[in-house]
């Protein structure tokens, strides 16, 4: 593991990762934290040899990964291979980065994007959040190509379910701009297999405002977050018991 750095903390320093973060440690607005070494987001491990990214999952005692790439993504970067008690689920969302119908150029590219996915591409969705919200998946970690845009969505999700405000969902989500500006800055064209520096800041940005956006248009449309899972097929039983199951009554400072 390399060593510690000034990052927030949420974020895990693993030499070859810049985006390895744990969910743990938000509060939620009824007086609870989200649990640490239970929920994990990060990018794709394309910068790892197989030696380091076994490290990785037996470190974070890893029992499911779920994979949010594209099948092309998974064969230009990488197939992640996972060893006796691991399971992998592959639940492909669009990626942002290969253009739309939409204006990339436009700063609100990304929230009109995150909607698009919401509608149109509710099976992966649910998919993927009924297998976080199972205590028996748990350690999790999921992952796209940068760990932003798919992965801040069920990161959105997920957070919210625990009751986690916006503003903090916000923030989380913004956390990886701070990640990226390493690859950014690298020279190394293997830390850049997928040309974010040829992507408009629309594009490969985070902002605050984009999460929120997101969130606020759930919000309009569906109601709530849960309101949204249950109309695309989970049990609001399960999403309740997941909220109680990976947080934990917050110690008075």
């Amino acid at each position: 593991m390399g060593p510690m750095t000034d990052l927030p903390t949420q974020f895990l320093p693993w030499d070859g990762l810049y985006n390895l973060r744990d969910l743990g440690g938000y509060s939620t607005t009824d007086g609870r934290i989200t649990r640490s070494g239970i929920l994990f987001r990060s990018e794709a491990f394309f910068r790892l040899s197989a030696e380091s990214r076994e490290d990785l999952f037996q470190s974070l005692h890893l029992t499911t990964i779920i994979d949010l790439r594209s099948q092309q993504e998974r064969q230009d970067q990488g197939f992640v291979e996972t060893s006796d008690g691991q399971r992998l689920l592959h639940l492909p969302l669009l990626d942002v980065s290969l253009g739309s119908d939409l204006d990339r150029a436009q700063p609100d590219y990304l929230a009109k994007v995150y909607r698009a996915i919401l509608i149109s591409q509710p099976h992966s969705l649910r998919e993927a959040i009924s297998t976080i919200v199972n205590p028996d998946n748990w350690p999790l970690l999921f992952h796209c190509a940068a760990g932003k845009d798919r992965t801040g969505i069920v990161a959105m999700l997920t957070l919210s379910l625990a009751h986690v405000s916006n503003d903090l969902i916000a923030a989380d989500y913004a956390l990886t701009e701070h990640a990226l500006r390493g690859v950014l800055a690298s020279n190394d064209p293997e830390l850049d297999p997928v040309s974010w520096r040829d992507l408009p800041q629309s594009v490969i940005g985070s902002t605050p405002a984009t999460a929120l956006a997101t969130l606020e248009f759930i919000d309009e449309n569906y109601g709530s977050v849960g309101d949204y899972l249950v109309e695309i097929g989970l049990d609001r039983g399960d999403l309740e018991r997941f909220k109680y199951a990976f947080t934990a009554p917050e110690r008075p400072r």
